[in-house]
């Protein structure tokens, strides 16, 4: 008898942001507040707001560095064990700059020519960066499977990496 092997994922984006702002006036103080925010269930599958795959995983990046990450390429260890993940498609990026030191900024999506010039976005210490595109994807191609993600202090960076996304179209 073969032994059969399942899996499912499931689970949630969640965006939040809640305010209040109060103005003192001559006359009396003026309260706004206010919430705004978005959740994007996760379902298991390779459809709009489903996925199979999910990586993650805290890394240590070198000072002056740029780090390359191959979506169709990638692996981590887990109890022991080697897992590889081979995306064909991404649904959610976060970046977790872990860092408490003020200035040591994490750069993400780079040009690795020019790292400090050209990037999508510099995640402050303390900071993250999420992108997730719920209904469509970003399909992994030969021409766009990396991400650089550069370390331009003079000491190392610790950072968490989650991707989510589908292994097969």
């Amino acid at each position: 008898m073969a032994d059969t092997v399942t899996d499912s994922l499931t689970g949630s984006l969640r965006t939040s942001l809640l305010w209040s702002r109060v103005d003192t006036q001559e006359v009396g103080a003026i309260t706004d507040k206010g919430s705004g925010g978005a959740l994007y269930p996760i379902t298991d599958g390779h459809a709009a707001g489903q996925a199979d795959l999910i990586f993650c995983d805290t890394r240590e990046i070198a000072a002056d560095t740029v780090e390359m990450i191959d979506l169709s390429d990638i692996s981590q260890t887990r109890l022991g064990v080697v897992v590889p993940f081979t995306f064909t498609e991404i649904r959610c990026v976060r970046v977790t700059n872990n860092s408490t030191t003020v200035g040591k900024n994490l750069l993400f999506g780079v040009d690795p020519g020019r790292p400090t010039l050209v990037h999508a976005a510099n995640i402050g210490p303390g900071s993250e960066f999420v992108t997730i595109n719920h209904i469509d994807s970003w399909i992994v191609t030969n021409d766009n499977k990396e991400i650089f993600i550069c370390n331009p202090n003079a000491t190392s960076i610790t950072y968490s990496l989650y991707l989510l996304g589908t292994a097969y179209d």
